[in-house]
């Protein structure tokens, strides 16, 4: 994502099915990341994809790019 500052971020919990949560480590194991970290990505970008006309394409592009590129 964008390149926040801790101060510009949210924070709270969520639940989630058991299974979810499990499937969710696997994959953030997979990638080599902490899940809480994937989970945040998740989220945000469904927010961005929600609401395109706040984030345009070529901003959400950026913004992934960075976090996925290994």
């Amino acid at each position: 994502m964008a390149q926040e500052s801790q101060a510009d971020m949210s924070k709270f919990s969520v639940n989630i099915p058991d299974e979810v949560a499990a499937d969710l480590q696997r994959w953030a194991d997979e990638e080599g990341r902490p899940r809480a970290n994937l989970a945040s990505f998740l989220l945000e970008l469904a927010v961005r994809q929600k609401y395109p006309e706040k984030y345009p394409p070529e901003r959400l592009a950026r913004s992934t790019s960075a976090t996925t590129a290994k």
